[in-house]
């Protein structure tokens, strides 16, 4: 029963630094990429929760409670990811043009006080099936060689 905890925090893990090597290193590294996850690819929220769905079908069968209870999990992550997260990102695109805009007569010194809001906010649809694809195959993966090793 360990793997249904193990396994979807390693994946987790494995798609965050994926996601720091295509997104964080060339854009300027820092430590807070390997820890967000508010948006790029893959998406490790996806990757996450598809990977407890997978180990929970593995484990409990694909006709089981729990795994009906993953799936839906899994349904509202995606949903979230590509849907109402999505949206704040293009929301706080609009808010930092006006706040610019607004601002713009300010002193420098006042301009640099002012903090914008985080425009990588949600996913696209291939960042998210990157995370369902690479969430499933890890766990599939990992699973196999968890029962090899024990």
């Amino acid at each position: 029963m360990y793997q249904l905890i193990l396994i979807p925090i390693i994946v987790g893990a494995l798609t965050q630094a994926i996601k720091l090597i295509i997104d964080g290193i060339p854009n300027n590294f820092t430590w807070q990429h390997l820890i967000s996850d508010y948006g790029g690819m893959p998406s490790a929220h996806t990757a996450f929760v598809a990977s407890l769905a997978t180990v929970v079908g593995l484990t409990e069968g694909l006709n089981s409670a729990v795994f009906a209870v993953a799936l839906v999990l899994l349904a509202i992550v995606i949903r979230d990811a590509v849907g109402f997260r999505r949206e704040i990102g293009h929301n706080a695109v609009f808010t930092n043009v006006v706040a610019q805009v607004v601002f713009k007569n300010l002193p420098p010194m006042t301009k640099q006080k002012i903090e914008f809001l985080n425009e990588e906010m949600g996913h696209s649809v291939v960042e998210v099936a990157a995370g369902l694809i690479i969430g499933g195959a890890l766990s599939v993966m990992l699973y196999f060689l968890f029962l090899l090793i024990i």
